[in-house]
């Protein structure tokens, strides 16, 4: 007779089998990386050993066999597979929320597979499933489920979420979800603006973009969202649910009472805390400015509608939005979509805006390597789109008066979500951004803002061009933290906005979860900017210092000059 292991120890071990089955799928977006050690086969070669192991844990516990090698050689297989996630989790830990959002999905699709076959297996058995009109009524609840889901109708049509309104240009492009697919339009003092593409009303999707005229929109005060579901669109014909309209009110930009307005970045999915950092102002914030990263990356719908959600929260589509996208923005399968759902120029993420006496330039670097480094799996053409911004920095410059030096601005700030003022000791952009400085240096800009290293700095516009900036122990503490950045040629100071933390220090690690965060909110008067570090407490941090100069301490504020 051959050995046996203990019953428990099996169904334990089949336990642990469909657990790291499911971790395999909760983490799959990260195990490409696992490539770049050994060979493209690899993620796939890992997926059968571990579904191998797991079904056959699961044949082994349903046929009460216990045999005692093959069930110690699973166990094995399944305790380095454990290790091996939990190592590749600890690389990535900002992106916990991608990976526990998944393995509940898996979760609920075991879930479901066990109701159906309970149901398949058991039902058959029981007296009243015998009825004769039961199949009838089993294959009619199949037939009208299949039909929902097969033209996705939702008969609960209505707006899903408080409307964005980001700033591009001249225009306000106005951003909402319905809770139905269908088309919308808006109304400003009485005249429509559509969701069209090439004349045709958008109707396959729950999200909506409209762009309206800002002078429309800051003299009414008010617009109104119209949405009709589209439950069948035929070529000929269509069959539509009734008319819904929203109404909010436009507060805008208002001067009139001093400037404020709050920057943000690298919210990497969080939600609670952002919301209540940016409430620093209350009522008095004139508009929002985000610089990127606010998913770890892009895979399904709700993370398209992370910031649209966390925007509405703050501004309740009374006031302006800035959007520059994040590197982590370009990531994932839906990322071709995400010019949807925030501010965009003709799908792409640079271009200028004006509110009032204000101009501003958004740049977008996209990733900071190659187009051939191997996390781009060949498909990145950011060079081709860097140089495109580079032309467009030039136009910019050549129509000046239409632009930043048009009659009436009198405020210019720049936004780009990875650090244009400072390279690193092998920047594959320096170039990039050394050309890209010297246009901007140009553009009389009063302030730029990053963000992307999660750390908080100020880089003044009076550090020496080309110097090395080391980080001091007062910043980093004695550890591998003490990096260099060169200095470029900026003749404007850059502020990098965002910390998932409670300190500037780095020794105070970022969290994981919504527990904290840190933003900039900027206070302007005539002369110029009060820039201030507070927390979702909305407390103003008191300790703000140069991370590479020991004998500047900025304290509770950073004052910058305006520059007429």
């Amino acid at each position: 007779m051959k050995k046996q292991c203990k019953p428990l120890f099996l169904i334990s071990m089949t336990a642990l089998a469909i657990f790291n089955l499911l971790c395999y799928f909760s983490i799959r977006s990260m195990w490409s990386g696992i490539i770049r050690y050994t060979f493209d086969a690899m993620p796939y070669l890992l997926l059968l050993g571990i579904f191998v192991t797991a079904m056959g844990m699961v044949i082994l516990t349903m046929l009460g066999r216990y045999p005692r090698f093959p069930v110690f050689i699973a166990a094995t297989v399944n305790i380095l597979f454990l290790g091996l996630d939990a190592y590749i989790i600890s690389l990535t830990t900002e992106a916990s929320h991608y990976f526990i959002r998944e393995f509940l999905y898996g979760v609920a699709f075991l879930g479901s597979l066990g109701v159906i076959l309970f149901l398949w297996f058991y039902l058959p058995k029981e007296p009243w499933f015998r009825k004769k009109w039961m199949p009838s009524l089993m294959l009619l609840l199949l037939f009208i489920g299949g039909i929902i889901w097969k033209f996705d109708l939702s008969f609960n049509n209505g707006f899903a979420s408080t409307p964005v309104v980001y700033a591009v240009e001249d225009t306000y492009q106005i951003v909402f979800t319905t809770k139905a697919k269908g088309e919308a339009w808006i109304t400003i003092n009485g005249v429509e603006y559509n969701d069209t593409f090439a004349g045709y009303r958008y109707t396959e999707s729950i999200i909506h973009k409209v762009t309206v005229p800002m002078k429309a929109l800051d003299n009414a005060g008010e617009y109104t969202l119209y949405t009709r579901a589209m439950y069948l669109r035929g070529p000929y014909c269509s069959l539509q649910g009734e008319t819904l309209s929203e109404t909010h009110t436009w507060k805008g930009v208002d001067t009139s009472d001093g400037l404020n307005y709050y920057v943000l970045a690298d919210t990497h999915n969080t939600q609670k805390t952002p919301l209540a950092a940016a409430n620093y102002f209350g009522e008095y914030l004139d508009f929002l400015i985000s610089v990127g990263d606010n998913v770890s990356w892009i895979d399904r719908e709700e993370d398209l509608l992370n910031f649209h959600t966390l925007a509405g929260n703050i501004t309740k589509g009374e006031i302006p939005v800035i959007y520059a996208r994040g590197n982590h923005e370009t990531k994932g399968v839906m990322a071709k979509d995400f010019h949807r759902y925030v501010g965009s120029k003709e799908g792409n993420f640079y271009y200028t805006f004006r509110l009032q006496n204000i101009w501003g330039i958004v740049l977008d670097i996209g990733e900071d390597h190659g187009d051939d480094f191997v996390e781009y799996c060949g498909i990145s053409k950011f060079d081709q789109y860097r140089e495109e911004q580079t032309a467009f920095l030039d136009q910019i410059l050549f129509h000046s008066g239409r632009e930043f030096d048009a009659t009436g601005i009198d405020y210019r700030i720049a936004v780009c979500h990875i650090p244009l003022t400072v390279k690193n000791q092998d920047d594959y952009v320096a170039d990039i951004k050394d050309q890209w400085v010297e246009r901007l240096n140009q553009m009389k800009l009063t302030i730029m803002y990053s963000g992307h290293q999660h750390e908080l700095w100020f880089i003044d516009e009076n550090f020496e061009a080309g110097s090395t900036l080391t980080n001091v122990e007062e910043y980093s503490g004695k550890s591998e933290n003490n990096k260099q950045r060169i200095m470029t040629a900026a003749t404007f100071p850059t502020i990098l906005v965002s910390k998932r933390g409670e300190s500037q220090s780095l020794l105070d690690k970022e969290k994981v979860f919504d527990t904290g965060f840190i933003g900039v909110a900027a206070s302007v008067t005539d002369i110029e900017t009060v820039l201030q570090y507070t927390n979702e407490d909305m407390e103003v941090l008191t300790d703000i210092r140069s991370p590479w100069f020991s004998d500047i301490i900025y304290g509770e504020e950073i004052r910058v000059n305006n520059i007429k």
